[in-house]
């Protein structure tokens, strides 16, 4: 139930709703690396995530990938699948140890029947990823690469960050080939970033972990 109510979209249902759809949920455990659905499944299970990270990831034949999201507790992963009868237009894949429940499909659908107005915020959810999305390929197509890694950075900032008084570090459970795939660019040149922002003393690297000094010049860099 407590799990439940970590996700935003489920977070004011009345108790009675969250008690039936809680004996419906199946909650599993997922090992960095592993696949919550592979694209081209049938879509049988929405998931919750409660803990951890996950990425949406668009595979093609060539060996190349395009990371299409990244998301951490408190998101809900492929809610249209779920309701399309279609199969997985893309895959998911843990950043690192994460939990998510599971979902399936026709509960999910009998849920949007009992609560409208999951529904409708449902929408509203779809419509914020639609516009990141429309962003995100905005940005690859026009923006220089260092200006597409200091718009990446300010993103992750809120939901992976830890705010001082002066600081922002980020704790990214994802590679730097990850961080290249997001951008559209190649690991070479996310490295060659990372170091021109280190002389700049914009941010330091400790392994996983980049430290912002200076967010408002991060959040200047990409939008002048």
């Amino acid at each position: 139930m407590e799990q439940l109510k970590k996700i935003k979209l489920f977070s004011r249902l009345p108790e009675e709703t969250l008690k039936w759809l809680n004996s419906k949920v199946t909650w599993e455990e997922f090992d960095k690396g592993s696949y919550l659905f592979r694209e081209g499944e049938i879509a049988e299970k929405t998931y919750l995530v409660v803990k951890g990270s996950v990425k949406i990831v668009k595979e093609f034949s060539s060996g190349k990938n395009a990371i299409m999201g990244i998301f951490g507790p408190g998101s809900l992963v492929a809610e249209v699948a779920a309701v399309d009868n279609r199969p997985y237009p893309a895959s998911c894949v843990a950043l690192e140890s994460s939990s998510a429940g599971a979902v399936p499909a026709k509960v999910f659908q009998e849920l949007l029947k009992k609560e409208p107005n999951v529904a409708i915020m449902m929408i509203a959810g779809l419509g914020y990823k639609l516009r990141e999305l429309t962003e995100n390929l905005g940005a690859i197509s026009v923006m220089p690469v260092d200006k597409r890694l200091a718009r990446l950075l300010h993103k992750l900032a809120p939901s992976m960050g830890v705010k001082s008084a002066s600081n922002v570090e980020i704790t990214l459970h994802m590679t730097r080939r990850d961080m290249a795939e997001i951008i559209g660019t190649s690991f070479e040149v996310v490295e060659r970033s990372l170091k021109k922002f280190r002389e700049d003393n914009l941010i330091s690297v400790d392994g996983k972990k980049i430290t912002i000094h200076d967010y408002q010049k991060l959040e200047e860099m990409f939008e002048d």
